[in-house]
C-alpha cells in the first residue's frame, strides 16, 4: 500500500472514495475515508514509539497486534511452529533492518528451531528511506518479495549466494537470537 505526503492512499481500492492513512489517538494507524466523519474504519497496525533505552534502533515502527505478545519474556514459543501465523520476526527487527544504512535487503525470514519460515509481518518505509529489496526463506526456499533489484519480478531465488553475489550483497545470516529485541534486554522496561 502506497502513500502520498498526505497520507491519501496511492493504491487503489473498492471504496467509493479515497482514504487516507492516519494516526489515531490510541496510537493505532487506521484507512478512514478522506472526507467522512463516520464511516469504515480498516486498522492497519500501531504506531510503537520504543521503549527507554533502544536507542531508536528499532523505533518508532509501525507494529500488529501479534507483535505485543512476540516480545515478552513469558512469550510461549510452543505456539510457534510452521503451521502458526506468529513467528520469532517482527516489527522491531525490520525496523532495524529498515534503519540500517550499511544493510542492502530486509531478511524476514523468521528463524525457529523446528525451521525457517516466512510468517506474517508488517513491512513500511518513511519518504526518505531508500528502497531495500525484501527477502525471506521459507523452509528450503529462498523469496525476493518486495523491491526487488534491478527490477527482477518478486519470486524464487534459486541460489542465494549467486543471487547476492550478482547484486554485490552479502549472504544472509541467521541472527544470534529472534526476537532480536525482547523486553527483558532493556532494564528500564517494567511491564514485562
Amino acid at each position: 500500500m502506497k502513500f502520498d505526503h498526505n497520507g491519501e492512499t496511492l493504491t487503489s481500492h473498492k471504496e467509493q472514495q479515497p482514504l487516507v492513512g492516519k494516526r489515531n489517538r490510541l496510537r493505532e494507524i487506521v484507512l478512514t475515508p478522506k472526507t467522512a466523519t463516520e464511516g469504515p474504519l480498516y486498522l492497519i497496525g500501531y504506531w510503537f514509539m520504543g521503549l527507554p533505552g533502544d536507542e531508536q534502533l528499532f523505533s518508532p515502527a509501525l507494529c500488529s497486534s501479534s507483535d505485543d505478545d512476540r516480545y515478552l519474556k513469558n512469550f510461549s514459543r510452543k505456539f510457534v511452529s510452521k503451521h502458526s501465523l506468529d513467528g520469532n520476526f517482527g516489527c522491531r527487527e525490520w525496523t532495524y533492518q529498515l534503519y540500517d544504512r550499511d544493510r542492502p535487503f530486509i531478511d524476514v525470514t523468521s528463524y525457529q528451531k523446528d525451521g525457517t519460515y516466512i510468517k506474517e509481518f508488517i513491512g513500511w518505509s518513511r519518504f526518505e528511506d531508500p528502497p531495500k529489496p525484501v527477502i525471506g526463506r521459507h523452509e528450503k526456499t529462498w523469496y525476493c518479495l518486495h523491491e526487488c533489484p534491478n527490477s527482477e519480478a518478486p519470486g524464487t531465488i534459486p541460489d542465494i549466494a549467486a543471487w547476492t553475489r550478482k547484486h554485490g550483497f552479502p549472504v544472509p545470516k541467521r541472527p544470534r537470537k529472534q526476537p532480536m529485541f525482547p523486553n527483558a534486554d532493556f532494564a528500564d522496561y517494567v511491564n514485562d
